[in-house]
């Protein structure tokens, strides 16, 4: 009896570790991606030069007039750079926020750790990218 009460005790610590070490894993591109209720927004203040890129800024929230936010919903900040002349952008980082708005994690690209994107036409991305070189 005794060591059935102590081989229990063994599994329940095994089996509550894992979840007690869990991860977030998700990508800083799963983060900047703008899902279904979201909307994204470019802040042209962050506009910037970077070298011979440029560097920008978009806001990604919950839309509202998509219904009621999800409780695991969380507000992002994207940060891309755009090469005008390839018409590429590169992720850079993302910051996620809590419900309150503190940030609550950031997750820095390193440079040459994501590969450039050709966005497609009519995409929020080729709009960003358009108004970001044009200037």
């Amino acid at each position: 009896m005794r060591n059935a009460v102590a081989a229990s005790g063994l599994m329940l610590c095994l089996i509550s570790v894992p979840a007690a070490h869990a991860q977030d894993d998700a990508t800083p591109e799963a983060q900047a991606a703008i899902g279904a209720g979201d909307q994204a927004r470019l802040d042209r203040d962050s506009i910037g030069d970077y070298g011979e890129m440029r560097r920008f800024d978009v806001d990604i929230a919950w839309n509202d007039g998509a219904g009621p936010r999800p409780g695991n919903h969380k507000n992002r900040r994207a940060r891309y750079v755009a090469d005008c002349k390839a018409k590429t952008l590169t992720l850079a980082a993302v910051a996620v926020f809590d419900r309150t708005g503190l940030v609550e994690k950031r997750m820095i690209v390193p440079p040459g750790a994501a590969d450039p994107i050709k966005p497609e036409a009519g995409s929020p991305q080729a709009k960003w990218l358009q108004e970001v070189c044009r200037g």
